[in-house]
């Protein structure tokens, strides 16, 4: 199984999680067996793992077998499904129709963060204040041009938008890449590292 940061994985259940756990997260994951694929170092044979609890403060990293995922949920096979809170679905909606004209057919894009654990788990988490959390897989540059295109409109959408490229170096935020020049921020398993091209060559 190939696992990517954001994609959300049904577990087996609690016995799948491999680390001592704070007591709320048992019962969270009988209640809905599901993590998101976080960015950390993890030998062969786990997977990385943040699970949520019923309150906002209730987060943690786990590592899982992979023999305990039941199901991956990758972002872009969300995208075509609606949030339960209307501004969200507008916004959602909106966004589709913006990508639609702007990247290639082939791109793959989706949401993630709250709204895309909601879309993938069916369980309500999103509220009025959620922003809605984008991925965009940017394997080739996106030009900086288009980056700053896609922030403007991203700005003016019913809520807020908050859009990660997933690139080769790592996940670099849209409205960071789209600046003029300097290093961006790039998010990998080892932590954040600033660097001038998230496309350049390892």
């Amino acid at each position: 199984m190939t696992a990517r940061p954001h994609d959300l994985l049904r577990l087996s259940g609690a016995a799948a999680l491999q680390d001592t756990s704070p007591a709320w997260v048992p019962a969270s994951i009988t209640a809905c067996p599901w993590g998101v694929v976080r960015r950390a170092p993890h030998p062969p044979g786990l997977v990385p793992v943040g699970i949520r609890g019923t309150e906002r403060w209730q987060r943690h990293a786990a590592l899982v077998p992979t023999g305990a995922v039941i199901r991956s949920v990758p972002p872009e096979e969300l995208r075509g499904r609606r949030p339960w809170l209307p501004l969200l679905a507008v916004t959602l909606s909106a966004v589709a129709l913006l990508l639609a004209g702007e990247l290639d057919a082939g791109a793959a894009w989706g949401p993630i963060g709250g709204v895309g654990f909601e879309l993938a788990t069916g369980q309500p988490v999103t509220h009025p204040g959620s922003d809605l959390d984008l991925l965009i897989r940017a394997p080739h540059r996106l030009d900086r041009t288009l980056a700053r295109r896609l922030a403007a409109v991203f700005a003016a959408l019913p809520g807020p938008v908050d859009c990660q490229l997933e690139t080769p170096g790592g996940g670099v935020g849209l409205t960071e890449w789209a600046r003029t020049g300097g290093p961006v921020m790039a998010r990998t398993d080892h932590g954040p590292h600033l660097v001038d091209d998230p496309w350049a060559p390892a």
